[in-house]
């Protein structure tokens, strides 16, 4: 099997030896300082991966920084900040990114938000559903150029099975109290793969690909911060979820595996194309959602 994202070389020939330039692949995961995203992180370090981190706080970042390096001491990994429901952040580190690379090999948007509680941005727009869905729109197409001047740009979105409690039809009401926190979590998730699925739709053609994620049901931070009753639930559940480096398998295979055209746009779990579980998932409601997308960050789509 060829890996497409595996790192690559150059050569050129003098007319006494060879010299071999080294170029790694780059991988930008965002929520890269813990769970999921770290294990993706550690996983991509030692198959010599370039890594940038996509985070919040600069004190857990370089923390997990150096969890890489312990473990792989040859890792590069450089630290970007933003707060996914802060456009502005995103944009600003989107800046700081361009000003240092001048390509993208894959962009895992990783990162998740699970509400304990209802909350709205300025703008009406649910926080969760900011964090989980438009933040990581805005922050592909910022990076979009980059992930072009690769030779193959993937985009990893991580979804989840909660996309069955998603419906479109709530997307974007501003200040919307009626909803639940699940109906909130699975409007981010359902929102994931009807961006991939329109994403590599509008790619087609192109050497960029998309592709949505189920990791499974993880014992990652996900639910520690519920109240009440949710939160003993989650408790008594965890001995039974899988461990964060069995929950980035799929990212990781994704992100290097030599993948057919068919797999464009997909779904995955486990490392296979996967089922959906929502009828909401169709291309009248991704195109729909990328609309209304572009008016929530002022951008419009260039081809």
């Amino acid at each position: 099997m060829v890996l497409n994202c595996l790192p690559m070389a150059n050569f050129f020939y003098q007319t006494k030896h060879i010299v071999l330039f080294y170029m790694p692949n780059i991988a930008l995961i965002t929520g890269a300082n813990s769970g999921l995203g770290l294990s993706t992180a550690q996983a991509l370090a030692r198959k010599g991966f370039h890594l940038l981190f996509l985070v919040r706080s600069r004190e857990k970042g370089e923390a997990a920084r150096q969890q890489i390096l312990e473990k792989t001491p040859q890792a590069r990994v450089d630290l970007f900040f933003a707060d996914l429901t802060d456009l502005a952040s995103i944009r600003q580190a989107s800046r700081q990114i361009h000003e240092k690379y001048d390509r993208l090999d894959c962009l895992i948007n990783n990162a998740g938000y699970a509400p304990a509680s209802i909350e709205f941005t300025r703008e009406g727009y649910e926080k969760s559903f900011v964090a989980n869905h438009l933040g990581h729109f805005l922050l592909t197409f910022e990076l979009l150029d980059l992930l072009k001047a690769a030779e193959k740009g993937r985009v990893i979105t991580l979804s989840s099975t909660a996309h069955a409690l998603g419906k479109s039809r709530r997307f974007f009401l501003k200040n919307n109290s009626s909803m639940s926190i699940w109906s909130a979590y699975g409007d981010g998730k359902l929102a994931n793969l009807l961006f991939t699925r329109e994403l590599a739709k509008r790619l087609a053609g192109t050497n960029v690909s998309a592709y949505a994620v189920h990791p499974g049901v993880v014992d990652t931070q996900f639910g520690r911060n519920f109240t009440d009753w949710w939160k003993y639930g989650f408790g008594l559940f965890r001995p039974f979820m899988i461990t964060t480096e069995e929950g980035a398998q799929t990212s990781i295979y994704l992100a290097t595996a030599s993948l057919p055209d068919s797999y464009n746009g997909g779904y995955f779990s486990k490392s296979k194309p996967a089922r959906i579980l929502n009828s909401d998932v169709n291309d009248f409601n991704a195109q729909l959602l990328w609309k209304r997308s572009e008016e929530a960050i002022g951008e419009r789509w260039k081809p």
